[in-house]
């Protein structure tokens, strides 16, 4: 009984499902990917509206690395994402990170410069500390005079970040084929104005950010960085460390003396 009846109803596919899967196939893949049959016309109408919006969305987000790459390798790159990467969201934020999965897992092409995912990632990561919900007010804590002797506050809305590739300073008339010899250390961060501020850090004043962050003194933290490198003038290098702090806390990544032994007090 159940035979004849499933006989009796018809369940394939509609038609007009399978001409709308192929025309997508071929929109993603013009190239390699036979047309439905419909009009060239607008077959050509719609190929454009899908490239020309995805590859303006992702030059808009990704300035620096669109910048840098020739024309063609820019238009190339964006025609593979877009044949080879399936995204999972319908969050446009969220289509940032598919464009890095889609470099790290996907992208196959040995010509590529060995700075592009670093690039596309810095590009990334503007973004994300840009659109970052969380809120704070600079101010709340205060820099008051025993600031080498009292755990402070810093900006939650940061990353740091270890690059082989200077990122920061690549330019169309810097493109080094090979990587430095020492990484590049940035501190990024979105300060109170909503700007997102970079630091170029060296690997002492990464190591006292981090002591800071985590709880530790200014005091604390340089002299134990005193003693691992063997400084020889220990009151020079809490002199430099104080100023550096100081200039922080006017940029708004470190956001004063905590009070009461709380972590980030300014976050709603």
């Amino acid at each position: 009984m159940a035979t004849a009846l499933h006989k009796a109803i018809d369940v394939s596919e509609p038609r007009f499902f399978e001409l709308q899967r192929a025309l997508t196939d071929h929109l993603r893949n013009p190239a390699q990917v036979a047309p439905p049959p419909l009009p060239e016309a607008r077959l050509a109408v719609y190929r454009d509206a899908v490239f020309l919006n995805i590859e303006r969305f992702m030059r808009d987000n990704f300035p620096r690395l669109a910048a840098v790459l020739p024309a063609a390798s820019w238009q190339g790159l964006m025609r593979d994402y877009i044949v080879r990467h399936a995204a999972r969201t319908p969050l446009f934020v969220e289509l940032l990170s598919e464009f890095l999965t889609y470099l790290e897992h996907e992208r196959q092409a040995s010509a590529d410069p060995l700075w592009l995912q670093e690039l596309a990632h810095f590009d990334w990561l503007e973004n994300a500390l840009a659109s970052d919900a969380r809120e704070f007010e600079n101010g709340a804590a205060t820099l008051s005079p025993p600031l080498m002797t009292h755990a402070l506050a810093v900006n939650p809305v940061h990353q740091l970040v270890r690059y082989v590739f200077p990122v920061h300073a690549l330019s169309v008339e810097y493109l080094p084929a090979e990587p430095p010899p020492n990484p590049t250390l940035l501190l990024a961060f979105r300060a109170p104005s909503d700007d997102v501020a970079v630091l170029d850090l060296n690997d002492a004043a990464a190591e006292l950010f981090v002591a800071i962050r985590e709880g530790l003194a200014p005091n604390e933290a340089l002299g134990a960085i005193a003693e691992a490198i063997g400084h020889r003038a220990p009151a020079q290098l809490m002199a430099f460390g104080e100023q550096m702090i100081r200039r922080w806390y006017e940029l708004g990544l470190v956001l004063g003396v905590r009070p009461d032994g709380q972590t980030h007090p300014m976050l709603d």
